[in-house]
Formats: structure tokens, sequence, C-alpha cells
């Protein structure tokens, strides 16, 4: 007896073992990556609660002075990873938000703000002043490396901006002036570039200089166009820098006394990271500037591998994904849940699928004749498909061998995307990384893909699309409705049908919709969507219910569960029924989507059989 105890434990242990182990190694492996990954990613600044907290405690200052400085008309971070700091749209809002809290506040920059010599830099200059005039800017000091342009480069700048710009002994005093002079609630501030004139110390209470001033006599802040610690000299001077590409958003607090004189100051840098809220139109001022610039050809810069033998070759090509498929199922399946696979639902979500500079490492073969191409509604290429790691699979699909196809062994390549900009810590992890793109890897499933979306885009959307009459559909509703109620408001949940509209319908016609089913399905699609409607809490559970009925009355289920039959019947009759299921079954026809069922995570279609270990055959 104990023998036979002792070996059913010893077994119990070799079953429950292997795969516990397998949990604790990955779980071990995911950790390791986000703390090196953390540790690399450093956060610029203050949190804007901390910022307000700190103006708003005891007497309120005299004045906020709000700066930036060295940003080379950085418009925005790539959005990469939450940690990033800085962009236009954060600033706006920021600064809106300060101003609301009746602060007496002025807004400066403090020079090195042109960059580039193309044409397209010239454009995203003036998207960036365009952007500082809405913001309502008091002055933007020139420096060198800015009056360094031509003339005509400058007057096109000066003909965007609201704000002057200020600069000394330039000869250029057509559109520049070496100081101004603003009211901020009961005391001036003198804005300089160089040294402070007769003029503006007679006028001014404080006197801030923007740059590098020749002479700092009876100037009291200094502010910098780069990264400097705020530091006080001898003479009294504060000196304050600004991190580049307008990462931050310096403040500076200044409390007078009652002589009109600086009594003391708070400095600090304000970050301007993801929990930051945007400005919509600034956000809209960057998204019409992206689909300007996407209508122009991309250059050599923006393609991945231009070195590589495969990219090189002029008679290979990209077949994308769904041809790879057909001979590596098993591969294509790992794939398609991973986040490469998602990676231009990315670009979606963050409005950066017009930014060549994003899209090339979003998608596949961006910049090649075969590959990716802006603006292209029946694209096949989305995401980071097979050919970015293997290279363009023209030839390989045409004659499989090893000898006209990468391996994907070559972890380098994964740098030219995952680099110290974009991914932080990546390089010191990217063997840990190994893992994520091994395609003997079991596929996901869909509590596993929507756990590793929610934790990447913070709530991913599910759509089922689906006949009500369909019994491959059935199945399908029966194994995710469960998941869908276990995630709860984690996830957007859309429950769509698959119809047609008749093009002509005729008096005789019972209804203008067409399903495969006939009548008795539309008609159950219509009622399901007035109850999801009438009865969002009740509705998944009628789904379930109805599902084991077809062949009964609907009411049953709908009794049973406290639906009102005649209200749900009233509303059925009623034209604005018909008008729901019209738009309801839009998507799918807009999607080209006929089989029943099909299920998208975030846009992207997966296999019912994959997501949901299930199988049938769809109905469509």
């Amino acid at each position: 007896m104990k023998r036979a105890v002792l070996i059913l434990v010893l077994l119990t242990v070799a079953v429950t073992l292997p795969p516990l182990y397998s949990q604790w190694t990955e779980s071990r492996r995911i950790n390791q990556i986000q703390e090196m990954k953390q540790q690399a990613r450093t956060v610029f600044g203050d949190q804007l609660e901390t910022v307000l907290s700190e103006l708003e405690t005891g007497k309120p200052p005299s004045v906020v002075v709000l700066y930036t400085g060295g940003t080379q008309s950085h418009l925005e971070p790539c959005g990469c990873y939450q940690e990033q700091s800085g962009g236009l749209p954060r600033r706006a809002h920021v600064v809106d938000q300060i101003r609301k809290r009746g602060f007496p506040t002025l807004l400066v920059d403090a020079g090195n703000i042109f960059d580039g010599k193309e044409e397209i830099d010239a454009k995203r200059c003036e998207v960036n002043l365009k952007a500082m005039s809405t913001m309502q800017y008091h002055a933007v000091a020139l420096r060198a490396s800015d009056l360094a342009y031509d003339e005509a480069y400058l007057s096109r700048q000066r003909a965007v901006a609201t704000f002057p710009f200020l600069a000394s002994n330039t000869g250029r005093g057509d559109f520049t002036q070496p100081f101004i002079i603003e009211k901020a609630g009961q005391h001036t501030i003198g804005f300089v570039v160089s040294e402070a004139s007769e003029e503006v110390i007679s006028q001014a209470n404080v006197i801030v200089a923007l740059g590098d001033p020749e002479n700092a006599a009876h100037i009291d802040v200094v502010i910098r166009p780069d990264e400097i610690e705020a530091t006080v000299s001898e003479d009294g001077t504060l000196h304050v820098g600004c991190p580049p590409e307008g990462k931050t958003l310096g403040v500076l607090a200044l409390w007078m006394d009652s002589n009109g004189e600086l009594a003391r100051h708070y400095t600090t840098d304000l970050a301007l990271t993801g929990e930051v809220g945007e400005s919509e139109p600034i956000r809209q001022l960057l998204t019409d500037f992206y689909r300007d610039v996407a209508t122009e050809n991309p250059s050599h810069d923006s393609r991945l591998f231009a070195k590589q033998l495969l990219e090189r070759q002029q008679e290979n090509g990209y077949a994308s994904a769904g041809a790879c498929q057909q001979c590596h199922e098993q591969e294509y399946l790992q794939w398609s849940a991973t986040r490469h696979a998602f990676a231009y639902q990315t670009l979606l979500k963050k409005e950066r699928y017009f930014d060549a500079g994003c899209v090339s490492c979003h998608t596949t073969g961006f910049g090649y004749p075969t590959g990716f191409q802006i603006g292209d509604q029946n694209a096949t290429l989305e995401g980071v498909q097979c050919e970015t790691c293997h290279g363009p699979g023209k030839q390989h699909v045409g004659n499989p061998k090893k000898s006209n196809i990468r391996s994907g062994a070559d972890t380098s390549l994964c740098l030219q995307c995952h680099d110290t900009k974009h991914s932080p810590g990546f390089d010191e992890v990217v063997a840990l990384h190994t893992k994520d793109v091994d395609h003997s890897r079991q596929p996901m499933n869909l509590e596993e893909l929507l756990t590793a979306r929610a934790a990447r885009t913070g709530k991913p959307t599910l759509e089922l699309f689906v006949m009500s009459y369909c019994p491959y559909g059935v199945q399908a509703e029966e194994k995710l409705i469960p998941i869908v109620k276990e995630f709860g408001d984690k996830i957007d949940f859309k429950f769509q049908f698959i119809a047609q509209e008749k093009e002509e319908p005729s008096v005789q016609d019972i209804t203008p919709f067409m399903s495969l089913h006939g009548y008795p399905e539309v008609a159950e699609n219509i009622r399901q969507l007035l109850i999801a409607q009438e009865y969002p809490d009740q509705y998944l559970d009628y789904i379930l219910c109805r599902g084991k009925k077809l062949d009964k009355s609907w009411e049953a289920c709908a009794q049973k569960l406290g639906i009102d039959v005649a209200k749900i019947q009233r509303l059925f009759d009623s034209p604005a029924a018909e008008q729901l299921f019209r738009e309801n079954i839009t998507s799918a026809a807009e999607l080209g989507i006929r089989a029943s069922p099909t299920i998208l995570v975030d846009g992207h279609k997966f296999q019912t059989t994959q997501l949901l270990r299930a199988s049938g055959t769809p109905c469509q």
C-alpha cells in the first residue's frame, strides 16, 4: 500500500513539475526583461501633480515663467515606450493646465530651435512654430545656429510665428529685436539675449536672459538651451537649462517682495510622459503634417537591412506572411499572436501611421518597390512579418532552398529597430527576447493574447463576427463569452454580424437583408442587437442560452433572464431596428469578412481554431 502511494506521489510530481518549472522559468525571463529595460528608461522631470502642488502650497508665485530650449523643432517622441517624455501636444496640455490655475504666466524659448537643411525639415520647423503660436509663446531667442540659416529660410519661418524673435547684433533687424518686456500680474519681466540695456534695467523687476549672455550684469536668471544643473552663481544669478528635443517643460516660479524685488524662486523640469494629456488642436496639427509628408517618396534611409544580400537582389521581392503560411503553418500561427504581428496596429492607435520614420520598423519592406507602401488600402505587409527577419522571400516561395532565405538567427539585425533611442536596454536582453520569436512555441490562446495586449496597449479590442444560426459560430460563442466576462471592462468587446443588404428589395420581401440561414437568422441577429442595447448585463447570457435552443422560441431564454419580451418585440417592429442592424453589418462588409466565426484582436484577424482551441466548418 505504501509503495503504491509513493508511486502515485512520484507520478503526480513527474506530471505537475515540468509545467510548473516551465511557468516559473517563463515568469523569471519576463521579469528579467522588464527589470533591465526599466533601468535603462530614464524618466525626465517631475510629474505635473507634484509641480502644481508646489506652486499652490503657501503664497502663490508672483510670476511663473515656462520655458523650452534646444528643441531643434522636435515634434514628439516616437511613442515606443511609456516613459518617453516630450511632445508638442503634451506640452500644450501642460501649459494650459498651469494657466488655468490663475498664475501670471509667461512662455518663452531659449533658442536652438531650427534644424535640418531639407525641405521636410523646413516644413517640420513651420509646424513647430505654428504649435508654439497656438500655445501663445511670448518670445523665442535665436542663437548662432539658428541665424546660420539663409535669409529666405528665416523669413519663411518668421511669417509663421506670431511671437517676436530675439537676437542681438545680427544685422537682421527686420525680423528680430534685442529684448522684450512683458507684464505679468503686478510685475514686469524683461527678456534679453545679450546684455541688459538701460531701458530694460529701468523698467523690469526681473531680467531673464535667453541663451548665453555676453554680459550677465543686472541679469537675474539665465535660461540656457542646453542641459545643465540649476545653479546660482557667486553674483546671485540663477542658471537653468533645458533637456534636448523638448523632453520637458521648464518651470521657473518667482516670488517678489513688497519692493518688487526677487525674494525666492522654485525651478524644475516638468515631465511630459504618457500620463500627461494631449491638446487636440496640436495633435491634429501634427497628424496633418504626417499625412502631408507621407505622400512624398520614402528616402533610402527608411529601408532596413539595405546592405544585406537578399535585400540587394533586384530580382527578389516581398511576398507577405500569407505566402509563408502555405508551408509554415505552425510558425505562422505562433507569429500571428506576437507583438511583431500587431506592430502596425500600434501605429494606428498612436496615429503615427503616416510617419515614415515609424513605418519602416512597424511594417515589412518599407522603402523597397515591393514592400509596404503608405496609404495602400489593401496592404498585405502590415506589421513585422516573416520577411523582416528572414529577408524578402519571392525567390524562396518559388524555389524553397536554405540558400535563398535568412535563418533569422542574427540578432544584430534586431538592433536596427530596437536601438538605444527606441528600445533602451534591449541590447542587454536581446538573448532573452529570442524566445518570443521561437516558432516552435505553442501559439497563444485568446486569454494569453488578451493579457499580452492589455499589458501593451491598455485596453485591447476584441471583435467577434458571427451568424447567429451558424453551428461553428455558436460553438465559438460558448468558448469566447466566458473569456469576455472574465476580462470585463479590461477589453473592448464588439459583437458583429455577417449579413448583406439587398440592392433592390421587393415589396414582397419580409426583410431588406440577406443571411446564409435565411430570415430566421436575420430576425435573431436583430433581436440579439436589441437585447445587447437594452439589457447589456444579460445579453451575453441570452446568446449562450439561445445557442442551445435555436430550434425553439426565443422568448423562453428572454423570460428566463428577466428580459421584457413585449418591449423587445416592439423595438423589433420599428424602423430603428433595421437601421441598428444595417450599421452593425457594415463593419464585416468593409473588412471583407464572410466567414462565421471570425475573430479580430486589435484589428488583427485570427483563426478560431488557434485562439479558442476549437474546430469546425465556418459558415460563409
